[in-house]
């Protein structure tokens, strides 16, 4: 039973402090790094606070890489114009400014932001083929950044991600400079603008559709003769040539669309099933030729490009390389922590969720990867990879299953699924998932968040313990590009984290709404670095570390990365020593981090952190924390008293933002709970003297309860 709470104001008083160095022991992390990361928080949501502050708490999330964004006038839907006014322009805009453009490969939402994003005023009065439906999500839009900024229609293009793995067997496509990714982009646009004939829906569960728009030879011609060009440079592109042999089919050049699509098929095409429902290619359809073709495809052993560490400070060539040219657009990973609105999950149960998936990184689980077949177009729209995939994965140790039926049936150890269908009930399987599961279903509304929308959201995925599911924002059309292949749980299980895993296997992401842990890496490889600060609490002048390195697998790091309070300030080679000059640093509490970066093709990142005080211009101080506790009420104001001798002002931080500065040596702020959040907090302070000196204080943790009335559904919003 509790005690009873007094009632009235409760006090912390925070004194501004330098505090004595605590080192953490190294963990390897699978490429990103918390380091790498722009957690964006809806300062005006409660909820997005809290998750905010388990996240911070849970991941180690630099102060520098929080940005809490005001204003926004939706947590469910908005506009293209008003996403890009009120969250993406904020967004990149304060990576630039705060100097991080070198290091931020993932922007992860906190909870309460608009999952759907309506971009018809993006393509101008434009008619779009009705596969391209006009609702994106907010990480597609993310990670097509560029394009997004630019008001380009572009980034509907269902080839657009160049980081996606492709396929081959035979033959290697040739790295393609900007000139010719831009001239590709501006054909297929051409392409999927024109159209010759009346087409017919690309699944059979689709009314047929009239013309879209209307003939225009000039325009095909034009599109065609671009990728023929093109071609001589690429001639061993499997995209390129498919595409090329439907241009040449809508024209009605037969034979040609014929032997342009075996070469296709000799250079790495596989999917015969979207092959056969192209209705680019309906003038081959019923021929033998183009029958046997289709046989060609399906006997393709499906060999898929190993999974790259991603990089956001490189353009990405559409042979799945990165290229240094500044000409060529870059992404940036994203997900979602957590949807609460409408038929999201509720607070604890992202809160939970996250947790789960902290714990499950270098776990390598031993569970199994269910691939769920049935007749259902959900299912066979990805059934193609399916065998492979099992294949891959039994190559790297990791058990693979393709079961028949609508989910896996009472399995104790779910590692992973790839599910097919409408409607589900979980529990009724009588399976359990692991932590650090990536499971999914491919259907029209399973990332539609508004209630009443049908079909089981991919929430209920993340309710009974999944790390990170996914799904379309819009009615999707049963088109592959726009969801994960099956390869995702073989990139996963090579050891690339959660959000690396998702864009590695979806080539046209403009709809999926990624909802998970982007740091979650159950698989990584084992690669630890240590470094030992001197011996006193206080560090002045220019200090020396010499990292160490280990790894149980004979992973050798290639480079080692040196970040200060989240801001990358040096890369160096293994064996050199790093030499700080703490001159350039503020006074007081500070946090050095030491990223090893593997050999491997994924650049697996070790990671160590310590705390260390910069004493150059002052004394030690003590460091206070008084209070009323254990934990602080949220219904009741909370007070935060602080001091620091001869300072003109103190400040007090929450989140990457001041909540308030005393004018003085002491005084006190009052805070209301709810603009913090409850959980854990994070609060840090301060202190600028006469001379203009800036003192830091440590980080201190301020427990406060959750609200009285939790919800037991989704908030209502």
């Amino acid at each position: 039973m509790k005690a009873p709470r007094r009632r009235g104001c409760h006090r912390v008083f925070i004194g501004v402090a330098i505090i004595g160095a605590l080192a953490f022991c190294g963990i390897s992390r699978a490429d990103l790094a918390p380091e790498h990361l722009l957690l964006v928080v809806n300062g005006g949501s409660p909820t997005s606070l809290a998750v905010a502050n388990e996240y911070v708490h849970l991941r180690g999330i630099p102060d520098s890489n929080i940005l809490v964004l005001d204003g926004i006038t939706n947590i469910e839907q908005l506009q293209v114009e008003e996403f890009r006014q009120q969250i993406l322009a904020p967004v990149l805009a304060a990576i630039q400014q705060r100097g991080l453009n070198s290091q931020i490969r993932c922007v992860v939402y906190s909870a309460d932001f608009p999952s759907a994003i309506h971009v018809a005023g993006d393509a101008k009065g434009q008619t779009l083929p009705q596969v391209l439906t006009p609702v994106a999500s907010i990480n597609g839009l993310t990670f097509l950044h560029p394009w997004t900024m630019t008001k380009n229609p572009q980034y509907l293009d269902l080839n657009i991600n160049a980081y996606a793995r492709r396929f081959g067997t035979r033959s290697s496509d040739t790295l393609w400079s900007a000139a010719e990714t831009n001239l590709y982009g501006e054909a297929m646009g051409k392409l999927q603008l024109q159209s010759p004939r009346p087409r017919s829906a690309p699944v059979p569960e689709l009314p047929a559709v009239d013309a879209l728009v209307p003939v225009n030879g000039r325009i095909l011609s034009e599109a065609i003769d671009s990728l023929i060009q093109l071609k001589q440079a690429h001639p061993r592109s499997a995209d390129l040539l498919y595409n090329l042999a439907c241009g040449l089919a809508t024209v009605d050049r037969n034979s040609d669309a014929l032997s342009t699509l075996k070469s296709a098929v000799d250079a790495g095409w596989y999917d015969h099933r979207h092959a056969a429902r192209d209705p680019d290619l309906i003038s081959l359809h019923g021929t033998a030729e183009f029958q046997a073709v289709l046989n060609d495809m399906k006997a393709t052993k499906l060999s898929v490009a190993p999974a790259r560490g991603f990089r956001s400070d490189a353009g990405w060539q559409l042979n799945g390389e990165p290229a240094e040219d500044a000409t060529v657009p870059r992404y940036l990973l994203s997900t979602v922590l957590g949807i609460t609105a409408g038929r999201g999950n509720t607070v604890d149960e992202v809160i939970t969720q996250l947790q789960r998936s902290a714990a499950a990184d270098r776990t390598h689980p031993k569970g199994t990867v269910y691939f769920v077949k049935n007749g259902d177009v959900r299912s066979t729209t990805r059934e193609w990879g399916f065998a492979s995939a099992v294949e891959q994965l039994k190559e790297l140790g990791v058990a693979g299953v393709i079961e028949e039926g609508i989910l896996p049936q009472k399995k104790t150890a779910v590692a992973g699924a790839m599910i097919g269908i409408a409607d589900f009930n979980w529990p009724s399987s009588e399976s359990t998932i692991l932590p650090g599961a990536i499971v999914e279903h491919l259907t029209s509304f399973g990332g539609v968040m508004t209630k009443g929308a049908g079909q089981t959201p991919l929430t209920e995925f993340l309710r009974h313990g999944a790390a990170g599911a996914s799904g379309t924002v819009t009615e999707p059309y049963a088109i592959q590009a726009k969801f994960p292949n099956p390869f995702i749980h073989v990139h996963y299980a090579s050891g690339v984290t959660l959000a690396e895993a998702f864009y590695l296997s979806v080539t046209g992401p403009y709809q999926l709404l990624i909802v998970g842990d982007p740091l979650c890496s159950p698989w990584r490889r084992d690669l630890r670095i240590a470094a030992r600060l001197p011996q006193d609490s206080s560090v002045r002048g220019t200090i020396t570390l010499n990292p160490t390195f280990e790894s149980t697998g004979g992973l050798k790091p290639a480079r080692v990365e040196a970040y200060v309070d989240g801001k990358l300030m040096r890369k160096f080679r293994p064996s050199d020593p790093l030499e700080l000059d703490t001159e350039r640093l503020e006074e007081g509490s500070h946090h050095l981090t030491l990223l090893a970066v593997g050999s491997d093709f994924i650049e697996t990142t070790g990671r160590w952190s310590s705390r260390f005080d910069v004493r150059n211009r002052t004394a030690n101080t003590e460091f206070l924390l008084k209070g009323v506790g254990p934990t602080f009420p949220y219904e009741q104001p909370l007070v935060i008293e602080t001091a620091y001798p001869d300072a003109v002002e103190i400040s007090l931080h929450h989140l990457g933002r001041s909540i308030g500065t005393v004018k003085g040596a002491s005084g006190t702020l009052p805070i209301e709970p709810k603009s913090l959040g409850h959980g854990t907090v994070s609060i840090f302070a301060t202190a600028k003297l006469m001379n203009g000196t800036v003192i830091h204080s440590g980080q201190t943790s301020i427990p406060i309860e959750p609200p009285k009335l939790q919800r037991v559904e989704p908030s209502q919003k």
